[in-house]
């Protein structure tokens, strides 16, 4: 059977929440990236800007689970200045070979969500299986709409990467 782990970093909670539910979903193990520094406020909001346009080198905290142990990892991210956040950047870098077959997702307010991935596909090194992007703009309906199909495309890898576990 195949294993799959959601993991992101949200600092405002928006990306955690599609995050678990994506792990729901997914019968997935959930993660979520953590960093000894507080983001929260005004304060936290501009280090967060910074830190993505300046491309700038954060600590993470220790994950609990090996990415290795997965078929599919889905690494979640908030849009940060049209990219991809400080920590999960530096999260992908880290995991860059141990990672399997990825899958990405974001959370934003307006748009970039093409640059994130575009990012997200480079410091990981792999081309994601999906992409979702649910934007504030959105309504209900169309995030879920959006998140049936992300969640569709993983359930057919999956599928796939059973089949030749049985054919092997």
């Amino acid at each position: 059977m195949s294993k799959v782990l959601v993991v992101c970093f949200s600092r405002s909670g928006k990306t955690r929440a599609v995050g678990e539910m994506l792990a729901e979903r997914l019968h997935a193990d959930f993660e979520a990236i953590t960093e000894p520094i507080d983001r929260s406020g005004l304060s936290g909001y501009l280090r967060s800007l910074a830190d993505a346009v300046f491309t700038r080198s954060v600590r993470l905290d220790r994950p609990r689970h090996d990415v290795a142990q997965y078929d599919i990892v889905a690494v979640g991210t908030p849009v940060w200045a049209g990219t991809v956040s400080a920590p999960v950047r530096i999260w992908l870098a880290s995991h860059r070979r141990e990672l399997p077959h990825v899958a990405f997702f974001c959370t934003e307010h307006m748009r970039g969500d093409d640059a994130t991935f575009r990012d997200m596909t480079k410091v990981a090194g792999k081309r994601p299986v999906a992409h979702c992007a649910i934007t504030a703009a959105l309504d209900a309906c169309e995030q879920q709409r959006l998140i049936d199909i992300f969640v569709d495309r993983i359930q057919r890898r999956l599928a796939r990467l059973d089949n030749l576990e049985w054919a092997a």
